[in-house]
C-alpha cells in the first residue's frame, strides 16, 4: 500500500510539474504570433518574387493581429492590478514593430529597416524566453530535453532553407548543433546574411536553453544526494521521536508510581493519626 501511495504521489508531482512547465500554452495566441513573425522576417529578407514578399507581409500582419488579440485579453484581465505592465508594454512594442515591418517591405533594406527588424527580433527572442523559460525548475529535465530537441530540428530546417551550402536536412541539423554548441568545426558555415542572422539568434537562444539543461542535469545529481540526506534525517527524526515517546511513557509511569506512593503514605499517615487519637481518648477515659 505504501509503494502504491508513493507511486501515485510521484505521478501527481510529475503532472503538476508538466502543467507548470507548459503553462505558456495558456497564451497560445501570443506564442503563435511570436513564432509566426520568425518566417515573416526571413521571407522578407530573402525577397525576390512578389509572392514571397506578400507572404512575409502576411506573416507579420497575422502575427500582429494574434498578439493584439492576446494583449487585449491580458489587459482586460489585469487592468485593475499593477502587475505584468512591463510585459504588456513589450507586447505592444512587438505588435507595432510587426505592423511596421509588414508595411516596410522593400527588396533592398535600408538602415532603418535593418535596425527596426533586428531590434524586433531581439524583442521577440526576449519575449519567447520569458514566455517559455519562466517556469523552469530542476524537475523539468525531460521537458527541457524535449524542447532542446525541438529547437535543433527546427533550426536544422531553418538552415536547410536559408543556407545554400547545406544540401540536406541532416546537414542542417548538424550545422544547428555545432552552432548551438559553439564548436565551429568549419565543415559547414553560414555564408548568407539570412543564415548568419539566423545563427546569431540560434546561439543566443541555445545558450539559455542548453545551460538550463546542464543545470537540470547537475540538479538531478544534487537532488539524489539531498534525497539520501533527507532519508537519513527522517530516519534520525523517527528514532528520536521513538526515544521521546519512550521517555514520556517512563515519566508517566514514574508519575503514577509517585502518586501511588503519596496516596499510600497519606493513607498510612491518616491511619496512624486515627490510632493516636483513639489512644489519647482511651487514656483520658
Amino acid at each position: 500500500m505504501k509503494k502504491k501511495r508513493k507511486g501515485s504521489s510521484r505521478d501527481v508531482d510529475v503532472s503538476i510539474l508538466t502543467q507548470q512547465f507548459f503553462s505558456f500554452f495558456s497564451r497560445p495566441l501570443l506564442l503563435a504570433g511570436l513564432l509566426l513573425s520568425i518566417p515573416g522576417f526571413y521571407l522578407l529578407l530573402e525577397g525576390g518574387a512578389d509572392v514571397i514578399l506578400r507572404l512575409g507581409r502576411m506573416c507579420y500582419w497575422g502575427a500582429s493581429i494574434l498578439m493584439a488579440i492576446d494583449t487585449a485579453i491580458q489587459w482586460h484581465k489585469n487592468r485593475v492590478g499593477k502587475h505584468r505592465k512591463g510585459k504588456l508594454a513589450l507586447d505592444v512594442g512587438i505588435i507595432i514593430g510587426c505592423v511596421l515591418s509588414g508595411w516596410l517591405s522593400f527588396e533592398q533594406w535600408g538602415l532603418f529597416e535593418w535596425l527596426l527588424r533586428l531590434t524586433l527580433c531581439v524583442a521577440i527572442l526576449l519575449r519567447l524566453a520569458t514566455l517559455i523559460l519562466q517556469h523552469i525548475t530542476p524537475g523539468h529535465l525531460a521537458q527541457m530535453v524535449g524542447l532542446a530537441i525541438l529547437m535543433l530540428t527546427s533550426a536544422g530546417a531553418g538552415f536547410y532553407w536559408l543556407e545554400p551550402n547545406v544540401d540536406s536536412y541532416a546537414n542542417g541539423v548538424w550545422l544547428a548543433f555545432t552552432t548551438v554548441a559553439t564548436v565551429g568545426y568549419g565543415d559547414i558555415v553560414p555564408s548568407t546574411p539570412a543564415s548568419k542572422i539566423f545563427a546569431v539568434f540560434i546561439v543566443l537562444f541555445g545558450y539559455a536553453m542548453f545551460s538550463i539543461v546542464t543545470a537540470n542535469i547537475a540538479a538531478l545529481f544534487v537532488g539524489e544526494e539531498e534525497a539520501e540526506i533527507e532519508h537519513a534525517l527522517h530516519h534520525d527524526i523517527r528514532a528520536l521521536a521513538k526515544e521521546v515517546a519512550a521517555l514520556r511513557e517512563e515519566l508517566k509511569s514514574r508519575d503514577s508510581l509517585v502518586a501511588d506512593l503519596a496516596l499510600q503514605v497519606g493513607h498510612t499517615g491518616a491511619a496512624i493519626g486515627k490510632q493516636e487519637r483513639t489512644a489519647e481518648q482511651d487514656g483520658m477515659r
